[in-house]
């Protein structure tokens, strides 16, 4: 199936502009690449540069990722805050409205053998070498 392929004015040109800013500062073009991946996501969905959206606008479209997915990734959200936060930054304009939420890490216990499972993981070895290795963890 042949896909149209969608153009917003001026996302070329500023593009441009963010690859070499990322490039001067150092970062990687990995960094370059995911942070463009997420700023060109914006893009389309909006239909212009995300250098033209307002603060509620941005808020509406992260608020639709969010969303969008029933599990969303943390880790791609956050990677299109950074890239939106490093564009609006290497352009020179106000990004103080772009701050992650408090993103929550599931608190697990480690588990702990008990000493009868232990003394069986130790039985069931044929090997002193092994033995050796189970006993010292």
């Amino acid at each position: 199936m042949n896909q149209a392929k969608r153009e917003v004015p001026g996302f070329a040109e500023l593009l441009q502009r963010f690859e070499r800013t990322v490039s001067v500062l150092g970062r990687s073009q990995s960094t370059f690449q995911n942070y463009s991946r997420h700023v060109a996501a914006v893009s389309l969905h909006f239909g212009k540069i995300p250098t033209e959206l307002d603060s509620d606008q941005i808020h509406d479209y992260l608020f639709y990722l969010q969303k969008k997915s029933k599990s969303p990734s943390q880790s791609y959200f956050k990677h299109t805050v950074y890239g939106l936060r490093f564009l609006l930054k290497s352009e020179g304009l106000s990004y103080d409205f772009l701050s992650l939420p408090e993103i929550k890490k599931e608190k697990k216990l480690p588990v702990v053998l008990s000493k009868h499972e232990v003394w069986k993981m130790l039985s069931c070895c044929k090997l002193l070498k092994h033995k050796i290795l189970i006993g010292l963890l």
